[in-house]
């Protein structure tokens, strides 16, 4: 939405530096459905460079508490003091996600997002898809599993 770029283009998920995620309209109207733990979807509008409203159909979505969900052992985990500093590498507990729901925050850092498979996939079933999403598989590791280091 610039001068250089003609037309008035604004993606699903709204990239900030806030580290909120801003959804529209249509991606907030699935995780409603799917997800149906404590969330709040606080509405708001996006403005173009000549200040001028592209969509007033965006929310920041805010999913209440965080969720215990990692393998302390096996994540990759930054502490100072017995106080989680950095979480540089998420490995999910599969024991601990059995009564998750399908979009919460992270314990360890609640800046990360976690989203169920039937939530992805009920976001891919949509047309068109939905865009600036980038979804990361993740590891999981039951806790009581010892991980064996790799001979790569």
């Amino acid at each position: 939405m610039t001068d250089r770029y003609k037309g008035i283009q604004v993606s699903d998920l709204i990239e900030n530096a806030c580290n909120l995620p801003i959804i529209s309209k249509r991606v907030k109207e699935v995780i409603e459905r799917i997800n149906k733990a404590p969330t709040e979807y606080l509405p708001l509008s996006i403005y173009n460079h000549k200040k001028r409203a592209a969509s007033t159909d965006y929310f920041i979505i805010n999913p209440l508490g965080t969720f215990d969900c990692l393998n302390l052992e096996a994540s990759d985990i930054v502490y100072h003091k017995d106080k989680v500093v950095d979480v540089r590498n998420f490995v999910l507990d599969p024991l601990k996600l059995e009564n998750a729901p399908h979009l919460f925050r992270v314990q360890e850092d609640s800046y990360t997002y976690i989203i169920s498979e039937q939530l992805r996939q009920e976001l891919r079933t949509l047309d068109p898809r939905p865009t600036n999403f980038f979804i990361t598989e993740l590891e999981q590791v039951p806790s009581h599993t010892k991980l064996t280091p790799s001979t790569d």
